[in-house]
């Protein structure tokens, strides 16, 4: 067998130029895979990085309300004190809700729908204690207590969160309810503790999301020089195949002379 024939320089240029796409197909196929996956998370995170500074954002504004609004309780008769007061405490949930939100990643939109759920769990307790105050106002001396009994164990009556996230933002509510403490130092020796945990839920949080992403950054640039590598291997590969071929071109002409 003669393995300078012609024959033979145009079987292997041939097989080498077809294992070169090949390999070049392969190769850069898992490469393009791994890139999309890197691009999607990067993605991911940085819009994650925008709705954590949103939340943020929000939560700062909700807290200089509250404390206007925790001032004006003290500025308003006596007689609005109260509805000033639920006011303050309305506007602290809030902020907290937005900053629980900001530390554990969760989306505005999975909040809002948890809090309908609950918001359709409580109305009728409402309701029936709304019904409760009016009969309590109407009755007479001797059902009052009976009235006032019944009301007290409405308080007890709301049914229990049905997902980890609705029994988050209940635990939220019981700690917005220190605006109801006597004094300032009160409300803040109760509320600090929470806020800097969820400070520090958000500060850890943006810096594993920040790390995450110059990992990223550094495994594309690692991908791009990888296929850069491929493609210019394959090519040089297509390149010999091809010169194999024009071998057998160059062998016929130097037994023709």
């Amino acid at each position: 067998m003669n393995l300078t024939s012609s024959r033979n320089f145009v079987f292997a240029g041939f097989l080498i130029s077809l294992l070169s796409v090949a390999f070049n197909s392969i190769v850069l196929s898992s490469v393009g895979r791994r890139l999309q996956a890197v691009d999607a998370e990067y993605n991911r995170l940085t819009e994650s990085l925008a709705n954590q500074a949103a939340e943020l954002n929000e939560g700062d504004a909700l807290l200089d309300q509250y404390r206007i609004m925790h001032n004006l309780v003290f500025a308003v008769p006596e007689a609005k004190r109260n509805d000033a007061r639920e006011d303050a405490e309305a506007i602290l949930k809030r902020f907290l809700t937005r900053y629980y939100a900001a530390a554990n990643d969760i989306p505005r939109t999975e909040i809002t729908r948890v809090e309908v759920e609950e918001a359709g769990e409580i109305i009728p307790v409402i309701e029936k204690a709304l019904r409760l105050k009016q009969a309590l106002e109407a009755a007479k001396p001797e059902d009052k207590l009976r009235i006032a009994g019944e009301l007290a164990k409405l308080s007890q009556a709301i049914p229990e969160p049905k997902s980890e996230l609705g029994r988050k933002l209940r635990e939220i509510q019981k700690h917005s309810q220190a605006e109801s403490a006597d004094n300032d130092l009160a409300v803040m020796s109760a509320l600090l503790p929470v806020m800097k945990s969820f400070r520090e839920e958000i500060v850890a949080s943006i810096h594993k999301k920040q790390d995450r992403k110059h990992d990223l950054e550094r495994e594309r640039s690692s991908l791009a020089r990888k296929a850069n590598y491929v493609s210019y291997a394959a090519l040089s590969l297509q390149l010999f195949g091809l010169m194999l071929i024009l071998t057998r071109d160059l062998l016929k002409e130097k037994r023709s002379g």
